[in-house]
Parts: C-alpha cells; structure tokens; sequence
C-alpha cells in the first residue's frame, strides 16, 4: 500500500520533520481520532512549507489519510528530502535523492483562511532548483548577461541553467483546466441541482456553494432519502470533506463509475472543478435508471453502469506506468455511447 497505513495518522511524518528540525512541531497527538491524525498531517505539511517546499509539490490531506494519491505523498515526501539537504545543513542523517535549493520570493505572513479562499492568501511563491532537469522556467534575467571579456574571461564559470517556476507551472495547468472547463455543462448541473434541492447558488460561485458537500448530500437524499444518514453542517475543513465523501459514497453505489468520479480536492480545493461538473452529470443520468421512484428533474441521458459491488482481489500495481488502470471499474453505457445529450436538464 506504498505506506499509507504507516504514515496515515501523521505520527511518523512529524517525527520525521522533528529529526531534522528538532522541535519543529511543538506537539504530536497520539490520538487515534480521525481529526487528530489529520491535524497531525497538517503539522508535517506546515513544516515543510516553512522549510521550503513548493506548494506545488505538497499533498492535500485526503491524499493520504483516505489513500486518495499515495503517489504524491510519496514525491512529496522525496521533494521534502531533497530541500532538507539544503535547508537544514547541519541535519547529518541519511540522506535521499538531490539536494533542491529553494528561494522563497516573499516573507511568509500569518493570515486567518477564509471559506472561500481557504489558505490561498497564505501560500508562499516558490522556485525550486535541483541543479539538474528543469522544467517549465523562465532564464532569469543575470541568465542571458554578456559573458566578460578579457582575460579573466575564461575563469568566468559557465551560467547555472535555469531555474523551474514551480508556481508558474502550476497556473499553466490550471489554465488549461479552465480552457477545457465547460461553462454550458456547468449551468446544466448548477441548474438541475437548484431545481432538485429547491436552493440555487445565488451570487456565490459554483465551487462556493458545492466546497462544503452539503448541497450534495441535499442532493443525495432528495433523490434517495435517506442516503446520507447526517450532513455535517459545520464549516470545519475535515467535516466538509466527510460531506463529500458521503456523497461519492451515493453515487458509487447509485452506479457511477470508479472512472466518472472526482477526488475531493478536487472540489474542495478547487483542483478540477472539471471532473467535479463531469461526475454529477453521470451521477444525473445513473440515478434515472438504479432509482426508479424518483420522478423529479433530470440532467442528462439515462445510463445503466455495470458496475460490480465486491472486494477487489488482488491487483496491486508493481509499475509505475500501469498505475491503478486495472483496478478500475469500466464503465459500460447503454445509451449508445453518448454521455450527455444535448436536451441538457429537464423538469
């Protein structure tokens, strides 16, 4: 499982930061209650921002406490190395891959997070720099200066290549994201889901008014009562995230796909909104076929998934290249292969 029961509950990972930054993180909570584990998580997470890394090469919590992405707790993790190296000289321990140095442009300031901006006001602008395969940067200006001339010229060493911007790499990627987004989709789903729940969006973002998942356990319970058996309504990171949890949990068993559905921070992060607009409207379509007592509005083409309803044996992923593909369900539609008709949501 790459150590995800290992690391889940964050004792390790603090402990780890506190070998090489001894007294790092004040306190470990050696609580086995699932928002002590995470906090901890959060503990080692604020550590190495604090030492250097780039968020852009962080994990969100769920990507390891609900073994959503071990991948990226592990590149993290070998990032986190890589920048100890150089951030924490007099750590003489073992050390793993290449030393990154690491330039923070600004001085990281203390601000309170909001609902909808969560800690993006926070979030230090990094560039990092193994001294080896860069991508994605920019030479910085001193890079493309005249080389001296005379005879000292030839003592003059040759220019570091340049630096990566991890931060610029990041807005690019989610500016292809954007480019994809379909905004008639979304007003599709936005507008099913008012009409399901009797609440629209108001002046709010769709991200918004979905981040805390209680809309969608609304949504979840207006076509099946009683598939969320209690919504959390308070606004704390982790309660909002069980909400979403609750309701990918509906949807998987209502038949959408393991290939349909999104992460939750996708949502809650504001990672792929994409995915998130993509998985309600198959969840649309499913519930027309595997709940026939619904008779309310309707978003999209009815579609009958198989999708099986059993441990998966097996099937552990040994290569880098296969990844997780065949542990996923597949996905069969009925409806001739079309996802999403162009009627769009019906009342």
């Amino acid at each position: 499982d790459m150590g995800g029961d290992w690391l889940k509950n964050g004792q390790v990972l603090c402990q780890l930061v506190n070998e090489i930054s001894p007294g790092r993180i004040k306190k470990v909570n050696t609580s086995t209650l699932a928002f002590k584990e995470m906090e901890n998580i959060t503990y080692f997470l604020n550590a190495a921002r604090a030492l250097g890394v780039a968020d852009v090469s962080m994990f969100g919590t769920p990507d390891l406490y609900e073994a959503k992405n071990l991948g990226t707790v592990i590149q993290s993790i070998y990032t986190f190395a890589g920048v100890m190296q150089v951030a924490c000289p007099e750590f003489a321990g073992p050390k793993l891959g290449d030393p990154i140095a690491v330039t923070v442009n600004e001085k990281h300031e203390h601000k309170m997070a909001t609902q909808t901006g969560g800690l993006s006001g926070t979030m230090e602008n990094v560039s990092a720099t193994t001294g080896k395969r860069e991508v994605a940067g920019s030479p910085p200006s001193s890079a493309s200066a005249a080389p001296p001339a005379g005879p000292s010229a030839a003592a003059t060493p040759a220019p570091l290549p340049a630096s990566a911007d991890a931060a610029g790499l990041d807005a690019d990627l989610k500016a292809k994201q954007l480019a994809k987004f379909d905004t008639g989709l979304e007003k599709e789903v936005c507008d099913w889901i008012a009409a399901v729940v009797g609440q629209g969006k108001g002046e709010q973002t769709t991200w918004e008014w979905l981040k805390d998942g209680q809309v969608l356990c609304a949504l979840a319970n207006a076509i099946k009562p009683g598939a969320v058996k209690k919504v959390n309504t308070s606004k704390m990171a982790f309660k909002s995230m069980e909400n979403i949890t609750y309701f990918m949990n509906v949807a998987r068993e209502l038949g959408v796909p393991e290939s349909s559905m999104f992460g939750t921070p996708d949502l809650y992060e504001d990672k792929n909104m994409g995915s998130v607009m993509n998985c309600i409207n198959v969840f649309g379509g499913a519930v027309q076929v595997s709940v026939p007592t619904y008779t309310g509005p309707r978003l999209g083409v009815a579609m009958t998934v198989e999708a099986t309803d059993k441990k998966r044996e097996g099937g552990q992923a040994t290569s880098q290249y296969e990844a997780m593909q065949r542990r996923m369900e597949v996905e069969r539609p009925t409806d001739g292969g079309v996802t999403r008709g162009a009627a769009g949501y019906s009342g």
